[in-house]
């Protein structure tokens, strides 16, 4: 794998090829390579990993770019789904897999935006506690000072396939003909 890591970094800009290598320092060869990501799966603590070679500008708590994405399994209340968006954009929520992730330019931030996540998820905090914490730990982890929050989780993430899945409910008062049930080529 590590020759592929090789060549699909060769076309990657010089911010991407760092972020893959300081991963692959960590968990190891990816477990998947395509030219656009690596993805590496069980990088415990983290359900997955993935790198990605494009980055998506993010401005808060100041401008940089979310390249690294890390995931956890953890059961997201349909109620909560607003508070973690209003607390931090790079946070995704998928909640019928029942999984949540954060994506920054460093792993130890998005340890962070998780663990703030959660206490958001709880009830610890509210939206704007937890921008602000977020803003000064960020600082703090950048000036080299240590963040007890920013070195993994505050909190026991659960295990695969723990029940954290959300398969929501059906809303239709009839059922619903699936793609394979309809004649292909003819009009509907």
């Amino acid at each position: 794998m590590t020759d592929t890591l090789d060549r699909i970094e060769a076309d990657w800009p010089a911010e991407a090829s760092a972020a893959a290598r300081r991963t692959a320092a960590r968990y190891g060869p990816p477990d998947e390579a395509m030219p656009s990501r690596l993805v590496w799966h069980h990088a415990r603590p983290w359900k997955r990993v993935v790198v990605n070679r494009d980055p998506v500008e993010h401005r808060f708590p100041q401008p940089h770019q979310d390249r690294v994405e890390g995931w956890i399994d953890l059961e997201v209340p349909r109620e909560g789904t607003a508070d973690l968006a209003a607390f931090n954009g790079s946070i995704r929520v998928e909640r019928t897999r029942g999984e949540l992730a954060a994506s920054c330019d460093v792993e130890a931030v998005n340890f962070l935006a998780v663990n703030l996540a959660h206490d958001l998820i709880t009830g610890r905090i509210g939206v704007d506690e937890a921008r602000r914490e977020y803003t000064e730990m960020v600082a703090a982890h950048l000036m080299g000072r240590a963040q007890p929050q920013t070195s993994g989780f505050a909190f026991q993430p659960l295990d695969a396939g723990a029940g954290t899945a959300d398969e929501d409910e059906p809303v239709a008062r009839h059922k619903v003909p699936t793609v394979a049930a309809r004649s292909v080529g003819r009009p509907a």
